[in-house]
């Protein structure tokens, strides 16, 4: 026994030696080399960093993801006020990690890219400072593709015929006969507007509430209010598909419509009715702004495809309805619509024809604003179908 603890303590002392030695010729090339001063204050200034000390021992000091900071970890914290200091951002770190965040395929990205986070909306009775807005029209990126005053962004690499796909946009027609012809549901149910006036919520998360009177429930509400007005029958679908999991709203979101669509076969018009979310590289949020209405947000069109490899036959008959749906939002309150986008992914459009994803302004727009546009999008909208 007394030999072994020998053998361990000779180890020690030779790795301490090892690492004195590395050091001091760390220390005597850095004498050679470098600006000692500067160096000096380098150190300095990365020892009074917790952010940096918190990186460094986060993955020690965390471990798995899933499992709370606790116990021992706390523990260690507490012993030193410079990582004390840096708590606040492991565990945000921590919570980030663990947010469930939505699959790329099945999301499309916004035209200007969020944070890695955004910020929590305080309640205010008045518009926040710093929202800015801006009327959404076509850009000058070869994904535009026009013709007869329509626009398509398009992220796939198909060739489009906008004027062709347009003459075979169904006819009107779609009122009377037996059953419901409309569905409104909402894959991100929950999503919400920035707070104005008396449109104060309770946040789920950042611009999201479970409350319908606030959420884009409210939006849809809309919509079938004006489609019944023109003699649709419409059916909405008010279920929170995007809560308390936001992960796979689409994949639930999709045996939702299936049943509905099973049990109502005369539906021949299908919206996801969205909110987008605008956002500057540097954290300004955006509001769209429909230049020919005051007051109003802008809507978009966003259509599937089966470019991403999921079987989708039917996107050209998609793409041909929301071409007419522009040219009836567009001839009645010009910028009000904004650019189709055509997507890769399939957003659950296979299910049926006429299934489009619809987004009501973003999250920068108040919910007063996106109930005008989303009104007006239904007047112009039923008033081509109906």
């Amino acid at each position: 026994m007394r030999k072994k603890r020998t053998s361990l303590t000779i180890a020690r002392i030779l790795r301490q030696g090892f690492a004195l030695f590395l050091a001091l010729a760390a220390g005597w090339l850095l004498w050679l080399t470098a600006d000692w001063r500067a160096a000096g204050e380098a150190l300095r200034s990365l020892a009074d960093n917790a952010g940096l000390a918190t990186a460094l021992l986060s993955a020690e000091l965390v471990g798995d993801p899933a499992q709370p900071l606790a116990g021992l970890n706390r523990s260690v914290l507490a012993q030193s006020s410079l990582l004390t200091a840096g708590q606040a951002q492991l565990e945000g770190w921590q919570a980030q990690r663990q947010q469930a965040t939505p699959s790329p395929a099945l999301s499309p990205p916004p035209l200007f890219p969020p944070p890695a986070a955004t910020p929590s909306q305080p309640p205010t009775t008045t518009a926040p400072e710093g929202i800015v807005g801006r009327t959404m029209v076509a850009g000058t990126s070869s994904r535009y593709v026009t013709g007869g005053g329509l626009y398509v962004y398009n992220y796939t690499d198909y060739t489009l015929d906008i004027p062709g796909l347009e003459g075979e946009a169904p006819a009107s027609g779609l009122a009377g006969g037996e059953g419901p012809q409309v569905l409104i549901y909402h894959s991100h149910t929950t999503e919400a507007y920035t707070m104005d006036g008396t449109d104060i919520y309770e946040e789920s998360d950042s611009y999201r509430t479970t409350d319908p009177a606030f959420n884009v429930i409210r939006v849809g509400e809309e919509m079938k209010r004006v489609f019944e007005a023109h003699g649709l029958e419409v059916i909405h679908d008010r279920t929170l598909y995007d809560y308390p999991v936001y992960s796979n709203s689409y994949s639930r979101s999709l045996e939702g419509v299936e049943a509905i669509l099973k049990q109502h076969p005369t539906i021949r018009l299908v919206l996801d009715v969205h909110r987008d979310a605008l956002e500057g590289t540097e954290g300004t949020v955006y509001k769209t702004v429909a230049g020919t209405v005051e007051g109003c947000a802008q809507v978009m069109l966003v259509v599937g495809t089966d470019a991403g490899g999921q079987s989708h036959d039917g996107w050209r008959k998609n793409l041909s309805l929301a071409l007419g749906l522009q040219r009836a939002v567009q001839e009645k309150h010009g910028t009000l619509i904004r650019p189709i986008v055509l997507r890769s992914s399939r957003f659950n459009q296979h299910l049926s024809a006429g299934s489009l994803l619809v987004e009501v302004g973003s999250h920068g727009n108040t919910l007063q604003e996106a109930l005008t546009a989303a009104r007006l999008t239904a007047e112009a909208m039923a008033g081509r179908l109906a």
